[in-house]
């Protein structure tokens, strides 16, 4: 997918399916116009624009007897965490979020002078808080060449990870121990974490999570 996309999938009463999908961009978005003439019986709209618009006016229209399953693909850093509180304040739409893990890490660089305003802004829109400073980074006591010191990333990836997690478990009910989604090099062997894939449920329903955590670590296994 592209910035600013995703795509839902929504059950309604009185019973019926419809799947949702948002493209930014318009060659994608017609693209997936020409798919959907293939499946004529199937009721699918295509909606061209910024998931991080788009999205939450459109879960704000479903109703209390409503059920969404959303699948958040964002490229890079663009989904806004405004959207995931958008989703989680619904309590009908829960989500699939394949976070972005090789980003922030890339993004939220060991020596913090080389973060600069863009990078620092677009990781605060991304965890919805500049708290992510705090947790990630201590002031380096060695100092530099030139005299002074700054801050320095002690985080590892795990627990950058473990962070992120509980950032989600602030707006969401449940959250599942996501699926790290590893690069797979020329060798066959293991590389890098890419991606760690996140289920977070919207609804509040002790009945509700416990059935959800047995379908999603089922899932989760695969």
């Amino acid at each position: 997918m592209v910035p600013g996309s995703a795509s839902i999938g929504i059950a309604c009463t009185p019973p019926f399916h419809k799947m949702l999908f948002i493209e930014k961009t318009q060659r994608r978005a017609l693209a997936l116009q020409r798919l959907k003439q293939r499946a004529p019986e199937r009721n699918i709209t295509i909606l061209q624009g910024d998931a991080n618009t788009v999205l939450p006016a459109y879960v704000r229209q479903l109703r209390a007897n409503d059920r969404a399953l959303v699948f958040l693909d964002p490229y890079g850093m663009q989904l806004e965490w405004s959207v995931l509180r958008e989703l989680s304040l619904s309590h009908v739409a829960d989500v699939w979020y394949l976070f972005p893990l090789s980003a922030l890490y890339r993004q939220a660089a060991k020596d913090a002078a080389a973060i600069d305003d863009d990078k620092a802004a677009a990781l605060t829109r991304m965890l919805g808080t500049d708290e992510w400073r705090a947790a990630f980074y201590e002031r380096n006591r060695q100092e530099s060449l030139f005299g002074g010191t700054s801050d320095v990333r002690r985080a590892e990836v795990p627990e950058m990870l473990a962070w992120v997690k509980r950032r989600l478990e602030t707006i969401f009910p449940y959250v599942e121990e996501p699926k790290l989604l590893h690069q797979m090099l020329e060798s066959g062997k293991q590389g890098a974490p890419l991606f760690a894939l996140f289920f977070a449920m919207s609804n509040p329903a002790p009945r509700a999570i416990a059935l959800a955590k047995k379908i999603v670590r089922s899932v989760l296994k695969l």
